[in-house]
Order: C-alpha cells, then structure tokens, then sequence
C-alpha cells in the first residue's frame, strides 16, 4: 500500500494540480503535476464513470496504479504533486504490464524519473 505521507487525498489539493499544473499523456495514461513544498512526493489517482460504470473496475485499476507508483517511489523526483488518470476511451481489460509501461513512460517523459 502506498503511505500515507506519499498520497494526495484533499479535494484542494486535487483541484490545485488541476489547475496549475503541467499536463502529459502516454498511452492510456494521463499525468497532471505540480511543484509542491513539502519535500515530499504526493500521487493522487482519477478514474472517472466514463471508465467503468461498475466501481469494482475503477477501483481495481486505481489499485493497480498505486501499487506501481509505490514500488516506483524511490526513482521519482522528490517535492512533487502527481495526478494520474486514465483515458476514458481505454478498456477496462488493461493489462498491469501495460499500465506499468505507459505509467513510467509519461513520467519519464514530465523527467520526474
């Protein structure tokens, strides 16, 4: 499970990456970011109702996702905001292979890797 301390969880928050922060996009993933203060790398994650209607797919890949940003923690820059969602058009048959791929390459691409 990815800590506490390493999670964006305030609606706030939320809607300041949206607001401010730099877009990327790589497969299916989407990336917003954000510089932050607190020294920390912070990784919040959006599926929306166009994804899945059923909240057992949606949460089944917002799983996915955070188990890789975890296990990928230490390689990504430090002081930044990350929003992480998926393109509404992509199946909910996303292979965890695919998802790590297209996940790493965006952030390679906003160079935070």
């Amino acid at each position: 499970m990815l800590p506490r301390k390493n999670r964006l969880t305030n609606k706030k928050d939320f809607e300041e990456v949206h607001r401010l922060g730099s877009f990327f996009s790589f497969g299916v993933v989407f990336l917003k970011v954000k510089k932050n203060n607190t020294g920390k790398t912070r990784a919040g994650f959006l599926v929306g109702i166009k994804f899945s209607k059923k909240a057992v797919e949606r949460n089944r890949i917002k799983r996915q996702l955070r188990e890789i940003v975890r296990k990928n923690i230490g390689k990504i820059k430090e002081s930044f905001d990350l929003v992480i969602s998926l393109k509404k058009s992509s199946k909910k048959e996303i292979l965890s292979k695919d998802l790590e791929r297209d996940l790493m390459s965006v952030l390679e691409k906003a160079k935070l890797v």
